[in-house]
């Protein structure tokens, strides 16, 4: 009797242990999150505007628990190379599909896509300022301004403000529409607005009044400031000379070849 007793008591022993592991082992998970899940975050600041590249990128483990919609999964990193991003990246941040152009329309308006500090500014457009409607949100533009130079009682061309983000083209803000939509919402893009800081926006505002602003498309990844460009008059059309600079051959920068690579994070 004795012995069916120890026995049981034993069983029941093991029973309890068995039990008491299962739920420190269930207890474990829930404070942990859960399974790690691979997703993508940015291993350097990202400015607004930028396309990703694979040395912009790395994966990390989020559990389970933590993971939002939001969140881009490691298979999905080919899906986001060469995609601009409509928010400032920190460094060692996740990325997220509400940070980039191909986010649907309900996760972003216009006052989002805005860097701290900065200003949306709008101009004019017609289909040759939207080249054809081809200008998109995320490309970089320099704003040009022809107005007439009284002292010299004759039109002038001026290099006005360089590098400047679109931020929408009419009422597209990057929501990565389909082509048939892109098409249907082409003819209502009259405005083009630019992200800039806040004199930025004082001058375009005031050179919106004294002539014309033509938009000049630039690289995405070209960012550089050109100083001391020249002011161009009837002169740079006429003489020889001049029109003789302008043709001359201008070196290229050399881009660093592109890598495949993603970095993955412990």
């Amino acid at each position: 009797m004795n012995r069916a007793a120890l026995v049981v008591a034993a069983m029941a022993a093991a029973l309890g242990a068995a039990l008491l592991l299962l739920y420190k082992q269930r207890l474990e998970r829930q404070v942990s999150g859960g399974t790690k899940i691979g997703v993508l975050m940015a291993t350097r600041d990202v400015p607004l505007g930028t396309v990703l590249t694979d040395d912009m990128v790395a994966l990390r483990e989020v559990p389970e628990s933590y993971l939002e919609d939001r969140h881009i999964l490691a298979g999905d990193v080919s899906r986001v190379m060469g995609v601009r991003v409509i928010r400032e990246l920190r460094s060692n941040e996740s990325i997220l599909w509400s940070d980039l152009a191909v986010a649907s329309a309900h996760n972003r308006t216009l006052a989002t896509t805005l860097s701290a500090g900065m200003r949306a500014v709008a101009v004019s457009a017609d289909s040759r300022t939207t080249f054809g409607g081809l200008l998109r949100p995320g490309d970089r533009v320099d704003a040009l301004l022809t107005l007439e130079d009284k002292a010299k009682n004759e039109s002038v061309t001026i290099p006005l403000l360089q590098n400047l983000l679109v931020l929408a083209t009419g009422d597209d803000v990057g929501a990565g529409l389909v082509q048939q939509q892109r098409a249907e919402h082409s003819e209502r893009r009259t405005t083009v607005t630019m992200e800039a800081t806040p004199h930025q926006a004082q001058v375009l505002t005031y050179a919106m009044s004294r002539g014309a602003i033509q938009l000049v498309l630039r690289n995405p990844d070209d960012v550089a400031i050109l100083e001391a460009q020249p002011e161009v008059t009837v002169a740079d059309l006429v003489l020889r000379e001049r029109r003789a600079e302008l043709n001359r051959p201008k070196n290229k920068p050399s881009q660093p070849p592109p890598t495949n690579e993603i970095e993955v994070l412990e």
